[in-house]
């Protein structure tokens, strides 16, 4: 039987296509080696040619479309065998609609040359929608039938009543010979993983999972077994599982490539010599093949939290499952609960379950899985993989190496003391630097970035982006149209172009200076100068003693704090406003432009309600909590001589 082991994420050079990807290898150009053909919901099939070895492939950069195929308009999944029987593949194509288009191969067995696409030829019909068709002989009576999956989860059957080289396709029977509803979205692949001469199906669903449906049949007269769940070391990849099973090493059996939602297709190697092991609650001794490199040992069963290491080849205390002796072993599965899970030197995979997991392959190109759970993954090495699924928690890389996050981590710290750098999703990413001069990118979504020490370059890309700035050589490049960011910095700093609002942080006298957006600039709690050059500007002082120049634009002067004197440098009647929060200067109940009658132009308050008062000699501006009371007036701040305020200069908040 064979043993599955998830071994990398778009292997030998494929890479992510996009939306629901949909993999098909066939030797299409007759060298010998397998070729990988790629469906994606919006650009059709991409093409990765195999540069390499029958053994060791290496697949080229994508080519859409390429012989003749076509984009099938939406959700492309293209299977390839050679229908007609003349010896070189024909490409069969569903498509969302709920068809399959057949693409004749009027090339030669190494020169394919795809004819215009035919609809439902042969007698095939639409499947329902989002179908999955795929070939194989399932009677043995050396002709190719046709399964088609659709979006309901069922699949259709075609027998082929014609001939080898002139197929003719009975009416569609659903689910036959013991098949099932495996859900949403079936894909269907047929192959002999079990070695017995029939061919069994596997069916990838929606939910991301493989159905392994043995045939306890036989070649001519298929019984399919009720479905297993992920069998033999199958997993969910997330959503939208595309499976097939092809020989990609030439080692004689069966390797499983499944594409998922993402975009992305997991490969699983066949290690038939590979054993998986459970720990139990005891002092267990756990000894892999030295034949394989992917012998498993399976916490799932333990009852609380383990911590387990395979550097420590003597007995271990695992906390939750009893003392372990590890030998011979690369690959760890952890519990459902708060694992710590470590690699040795070679190529891991380590697997978190549930909980909130530390995984840390140490050397070598590891898998590290986080599962359900806020997992921190220990990134060491360009050829680590990290993966995750959407809703499994908040999730963070720990990387010593330039790392992109994965789809669905959100959160990367560089580690060490080298100049790398991190880059990251689509999600609202949390990207940290260390002490060395990094470069953070976010990517889409509204992510953090903090360069930490070191003279950092910071790219939020699309998004409310907020940038922490702690050093006079930090830059931030945004780019127009990207969304609303933000500046939290503990040096003085002057915004970039495409950045609208500063916060000064630290206990620290620095300054502010805006760009020519409408910027938001707030200080420290120090005496800060802050200018906002062009744009309509809202300056906050808050505590300190603040000097505002507004430079060009209505702007807005905000005094939140009491006990200092702010300095408008440039204060504009025409233009410009005060504001002042209600909760500091409590007599100004309620909120808007200031009633006349509590504004006065003057030394002095003349009446009770007379709480703000400009000195148009001086210029100060005071207040009075209880008007020409026995108390004292106040200057909050000094403005210009000789101006024409009123009372619509001020605004309470």
């Amino acid at each position: 039987m064979p043993v599955f082991s998830l071994t990398a994420i778009n292997p030998f050079g494929l890479t992510d296509v996009g939306t629901l990807a949909a993999p098909a290898l066939a030797d299409i150009d007759n060298d010998g080696d397998l070729d990988a053909f790629v469906g994606e919901v919006f650009n059709g099939t991409l093409f990765f040619r195999n540069t390499g070895t029958v053994s060791s492939p290496t697949f080229a950069a994508a080519v859409a479309n390429p012989f003749g195929l076509s984009n099938v308009s939406f959700y492309a999944n293209p299977t390839l065998a050679d229908i007609d029987n003349d010896g070189d593949l024909d490409a069969f194509i569903g498509n969302a609609d709920g068809n399959t288009l057949f693409y004749r191969n009027t090339g030669t067995v190494s020169s394919p040359a795809f004819a215009a696409a035919v609809t439902n030829p042969f007698g095939l019909s639409d499947a329902g929608t989002q179908v999955s068709p795929t070939f194989a002989d399932i009677d043995n009576d050396g002709d190719l039938d046709a399964f088609i999956g659709n979006s309901d989860g069922n699949i259709l059957f075609f027998r082929n009543t014609g001939t080898a080289g002139n197929p003719t396709f009975a009416a569609g029977i659903q689910n036959p010979f013991g098949l099932s509803d495996v859900g949403f979205l079936a894909n269907p692949t047929f192959a002999d993983n079990d070695g017995d001469g029939d061919l069994d199906a596997f069916i990838g669903n929606l939910d991301g999972n493989t159905l392994f449906f043995r045939n306890t049949g036989t070649a001519t007269a298929p019984v399919f077994a009720a479905a297993s769940t992920n069998p033999l070391g199958l997993s969910d990849v997330d959503s939208n599982a595309s499976p097939v099973f092809v020989d990609i090493d030439n080692d004689g059996d069966l390797d499983a490539f499944v594409g998922n939602r993402d975009g992305n297709t997991l490969f699983f190697l066949n290690d038939s010599s590979a054993v998986f092991l459970a720990s139990t609650a005891g002092n267990d001794i756990l000894t892999g093949t030295a034949a394989s490199v992917h012998d498993t040992v399976s916490y799932a069963s333990a009852a609380g939290s383990v911590t387990v290491s395979l550097i420590v080849t003597t007995q271990q205390n695992t906390g939750g499952a009893g003392s372990d002796t590890l030998t011979n072993i690369e690959n760890l599965t952890g519990s459902n609960f708060n694992d710590n899970l470590t690699g040795d030197g070679k190529n891991n995979v380590l697997n978190g379950m549930n909980g909130d997991d530390t995984l840390n392959g140490n050397a070598g190109a590891d898998v590290m899985i986080g599962g359900l759970g806020n997992d921190t993954f220990v990134v060491s090495s360009t050829g680590d993989v990290v993966i995750e699924y959407r809703n499994e928690g908040i999730d963070k890389a720990n990387s010593a190496v330039t790392y992109t996050l994965p789809v669905d981590v959100e959160n990367l710290t560089l580690t060490g003391t080298l100049a790398v750098n991190g880059t990251g999703n689509g999600l609202n990413n949390v990207l940290v630097g260390n002490a060395a001069a990094n470069r953070l990118n976010g990517g889409g979504g509204n992510d953090t970035l903090d360069g930490r020490a070191g003279a950092d370059t910071m790219l939020g890309g699309l998004g409310f982006d907020n940038y922490v700035v702690d050093n006079v050589d930090d830059t931030i490049t945004e780019n127009p149209s990207e969304g609303t960011d933000k500046v939290s910095s503990s040096v003085t700093y002057t915004l970039p172009a495409n950045v609208e609002n500063l916060l000064l942080t630290g206990a620290t006298a620095i300054n502010g200076t805006g760009n020519n957006l409408a910027n938001s600039i707030t200080g420290n709690s120090a005496n800060n100068q802050l200018n906002g050059g062009g744009g309509n500007d809202i300056l906050d002082g808050s505590t300190g003693t603040n000097t505002f120049t507004g430079g060009a634009g209505a702007d807005i002067f905000r005094i939140t704090t009491a006990g200092h004197i702010d300095t408008i440098t440039d204060y504009n009647v025409a233009a410009d406003t005060i504001q002042l929060e209600n909760a500091v200067f409590t007599a100004l109940m309620g909120t808007g432009v200031l009633a006349a009658s509590r504004f006065r132009v003057g030394a002095q308050a003349l009446d009770a309600n007379d709480f703000i008062i400009y000195n148009s000699t001086t210029g100060a501006l005071l207040y009075d909590a209880d008007g020409n009371g026995a108390g004292a007036a106040v200057q909050i701040a000094t403005l210009g001589a000789g101006l024409s305020m009123t009372n619509a200069d001020i605004v309470v908040i």
